[in-house]
């Protein structure tokens, strides 16, 4: 198991290398237009970040919205996702409804979001929370429907009614599955609220990225877009491992 470990770990750096190996290739031409995106200049541009008052305020707020987003998505797919997954009609009722939402680019709808919010953070706690909440829904749903027959048996012959059953059966059944589904939530959101913090907002990852393009600093795009990478990949392996860890105790 160690040396497996180890194995896994060595190739993750070798991957890791390799990448920067063809970054620094495609971008070492001073002639060419990825020269202004060179990993040397980008190094220090993410230096001069890391103490600069105006990224950690923006990723506060960045991580604020996020937060919020996401929140919203679980308060409201969860127990829509429970519901569809226990009962046939209530699945029936909304799959074309809900297929046909789920399609839709999260972002073909700033422009309603907008004009029915408002300049600032609101439109982005929406577009947050119409991209994230389809993953909650779809995994509660399929978690329920994957749930062991014999709790919901046991759970009959102890005289528990449907709503019963839900709270106190269905929901412990299907933590992993909700974990899941706020896991794949999180990575959309991540990738859906950087464009959306371009639209109508004065701070953030995504107005700072546009803030450096109005000023020609290339170098700075492409250390806030290392940083976005970076803090994805850390939010997405804590959930990961508590999920794989309920998958676990679940079996």
């Amino acid at each position: 198991m160690r040396a497996r470990k180890l194995s896994q770990f060595v190739f993750y750096i070798l991957g890791c290398l390799t990448a920067v190996l063809i970054w620094w290739l495609v971008s070492k031409d001073p002639q060419s237009l990825l020269y202004r995106f060179n990993p040397a200049d980008t190094c220090k541009a993410l230096l001069i970040l890391l103490v600069s008052h105006q990224f950690w305020q923006g990723l506060l707020e960045t991580m604020s919205r996020l937060g919020i987003g996401i929140g919203i998505a679980a308060v409201v797919g969860i127990p829509i996702g429970l519901i569809t997954g226990y009962f046939a009609r209530a699945q029936e009722f909304t799959y074309i409804p809900f297929q046909f939402l789920r399609m839709i680019s999260p972002l073909s709808w700033t422009p309603i979001a907008i004009i029915l919010l408002g300049i600032g953070s609101a439109p982005v706690y929406f577009l947050v929370g119409i991209a994230a909440v389809w993953p909650i829904i779809l995994n509660t749903a399929a978690g329920v429907r994957a749930a062991e027959k014999q709790w919901l048996e046991v759970g009959r012959c102890l005289g528990a009614n449907d709503w019963q059953t839900i709270c106190f059966i269905l929901i412990r059944a299907t933590m992993p599955s909700i974990l899941v589904g706020i896991q794949l939530a999180l990575g959309i959101a991540w990738v859906v609220i950087v464009p959306a913090e371009m639209l109508g907002v004065a701070s953030g990852l995504g107005y700072m990225i546009l803030d450096f393009r109005d000023v020609n600093d290339y170098a700075s795009i492409m250390a806030l877009i290392l940083v976005i990478g970076i803090l994805g990949l850390c939010l997405d392996l804590p959930l990961r491992y508590f999920s794989s860890k309920l998958k676990l105790q679940a079996s």
